[in-house]
């Protein structure tokens, strides 16, 4: 119980750590269009999880799709590249949309992450607390 309460918790804070200055990244289709590579700048000091979002026209008229990848990066990591894809069936990569978009998570300082532990425990010995008060009212109560 106490681990699924800190995963949830997790999730949220994590949502709530992300940069709010756009690193540099790069979306590149290759001359042939038919490889599409993907780059990024980590801003931090630390490694950190970074992830690019490509939205890219198709190759026929009107088309258009997204591919994102993403992992974790080097801290100070300069283009550093994400990944490398190719379509099936020798299908075409069309040009690269303004619209791409590029997100690396901020790494918390020694401080803040030993707050974030403590609140965890806190929550989730109230929780637990409040479980057991609760079971303990339905016990009763039969």
């Amino acid at each position: 119980m106490r681990r699924f309460v800190l995963a949830v918790l997790y999730i949220f804070v994590s949502g709530a750590a992300f940069a709010q200055t756009q690193p540099k990244f790069a979306c590149v289709v290759s001359p042939d269009k038919l490889t599409l590579r993907i780059t990024i700048t980590n801003p931090y000091d630390e490694k950190t999880h970074c992830q690019v979002n490509c939205h890219l026209s198709g190759s026929s008229p009107g088309s258009t799709f997204s591919s994102s990848c993403g992992k974790s990066v080097p801290g100070k990591a300069v283009d550093f590249l994400l990944c490398e894809q190719q379509l099936p069936d020798k299908r075409t990569y069309g040009n690269v949309d303004s619209s791409s978009n590029a997100e690396c998570i901020k790494p918390l300082s020694d401080a803040e992450r030993q707050k974030e532990d403590d609140d965890d425990e806190a929550l989730a010995d109230r929780l637990q607390k409040e479980g057991l008060e609760m079971l303990k009212r339905l016990q009763k109560q039969n």
